[in-house]
């Protein structure tokens, strides 16, 4: 019984040695750049393009994505760009990269913070915007 006693005390020990250790994710953030037969070509920020063959069912031109190399597994990154069109007291319209121009409910929190033609964030989940870190880019 003892030495049943003593092993269990050692394993305990041994295990709970062990670091906590999270699975590490190889995402990294493309835009839609092409969509053709073979699959979808995505663009990274510093203007490589790649070809990924997948069904391009859901995804749009200007659409941002987020990318895994390793699994080859790809999937639509929540906060899409958009640039604010109009603004009234009651509605902020917005268009999306893809062309897509979306009504979103003024909050008060919106009131001050943002701008016509301003680039924002936009996540059609919850119907909210935020401010962007991207630059605005010259229209081609």
């Amino acid at each position: 019984m003892k030495n049943i006693i003593f092993l269990t005390a050692a394993m305990l020990l041994v295990i709970s040695g062990f670091q906590n250790s999270h699975a590490r994710t190889y995402y990294r953030t493309f835009e839609v750049a092409e969509i053709t037969s073979e699959g979808i070509i995505l663009k990274d920020f510093e203007g490589g393009r790649f070809l990924v063959n997948k069904d391009p069912g859901g995804y749009e031109v200007g659409d941002l994505v987020r990318y895994d190399t390793v699994r080859n597994r790809l999937k639509k990154s929540p906060w899409q760009p958009a640039k604010i069109i109009r603004m009234t007291d009651r509605t902020i319209t917005i268009q999306v990269r893809s062309g897509e121009k979306v009504d979103i409910n003024m909050r008060s929190k919106y009131q001050n913070e943002f701008s016509e033609g301003e680039q924002v964030h936009y996540n059609a989940a919850k119907g909210q915007i935020k401010k962007s870190n991207l630059q605005q880019l010259d229209e081609e």
